[in-house]
């Protein structure tokens, strides 16, 4: 049996065809090692979550970034994908039974990009449907946020199939243009089989 490793999560993550196998101690060209980064468990947030004392205005902005998030990666719009996210923004990608990989800077645009580029070549036709967004925290100009939602793949317009839940946690930062991702965390709740 083939163990996949950095690659299925890769290719989970980017829909993309299956790519080499590395060692769980690799990480792939552009990403390091998260060994401290956990998918979170536990989605209670510290305060009611049914208080009204923050901005209805910066939480729709914020769903809205979020749904865009979804939206620019199953088109493979690299450029509208990556302006979501902070200039020093971290990607943390991981699958059950492995090492997570952080991206950032350079190496998180050229890896992305290219998983990007080939995923529009692949046939394969992903959907990111973020059903749940929880505000764990929230204030004036940061957020932190679990979204659960559904990915689901049509191939060549013919057949479609359910790939995974999904487990992501997110820290936005309200600047001059707006809310960005400052932090993501990209933990689907099982490996993607590579077919």
């Amino acid at each position: 049996m083939k163990r996949i490793a950095f690659w299925a999560l890769i290719a989970q993550l980017a829909a993309s065809p299956a790519a080499p196998v590395f060692a769980e101690t690799t990480a792939p060209e552009g990403g390091s090692l998260a060994e401290n980064v956990k998918a979170l468990r536990s989605y209670a947030p510290k305060t009611n979550p049914g208080r009204t004392d923050f901005s209805a205005t910066d939480r729709a902005a914020i769903a809205n970034q979020i749904y865009a998030y979804s939206f620019a990666y199953d088109n493979a719009d690299a450029d509208a994908w990556f302006n979501l996210f902070t200039p020093d923004a971290v990607f943390v990608a991981g699958v059950p039974g492995e090492t997570p990989v952080a991206f950032s800077g350079e190496g998180f645009r050229s890896f992305w990009t290219a998983r990007l580029n080939t995923f529009r070549a692949s046939g394969n036709l992903r959907r990111h449907l973020m059903s749940n967004i929880l505000f764990l925290e929230q204030t004036a100009d940061t957020a932190h946020v679990s979204v659960v939602g559904l990915l689901t793949n049509a191939k060549d317009g013919k057949t479609f199939s359910d790939v995974t839940s999904l487990n992501y946690e997110g820290w936005l930062v309200k600047g001059p243009d707006g809310w960005k991702i400052q932090r993501w965390h990209d933990f689907p709740d099982s490996v993607v089989p590579q077919q």
